[in-house]
């Protein structure tokens, strides 16, 4: 973890500022959405630039970072849309 902190860290402000944002929107289900698309998509582009820096790129961990995030959408807007 030492050797990639400043990755973790990136990814550390995005998840920040993301949910940072969700709550800041809270007015608006809509803009919420938005948000966690936007997480989840950023989230993919970090996983493949860390792999890729990290020499160790390969389709199936593109396809992990992929199916992650749109699990992670699905369960969140799911939560947001339940009433």
């Amino acid at each position: 973890m030492k050797e990639h902190l400043i990755h973790y860290l990136t990814l550390l402000v995005i998840l920040d500022l993301a949910i940072g944002a969700f709550f800041m929107l809270s007015f608006s289900r809509i803009y919420q959405a938005l948000v966690v698309v936007a997480m989840g998509v950023l989230y993919v582009i970090w996983g493949i630039i860390h792999h890729y820096l990290s020499e160790d790129f390969h389709l199936k961990v593109v396809f992990e970072y992929i199916l992650i995030s749109i699990l992670a959408i699905l369960v969140i807007l799911a939560l947001l849309y339940r009433s």
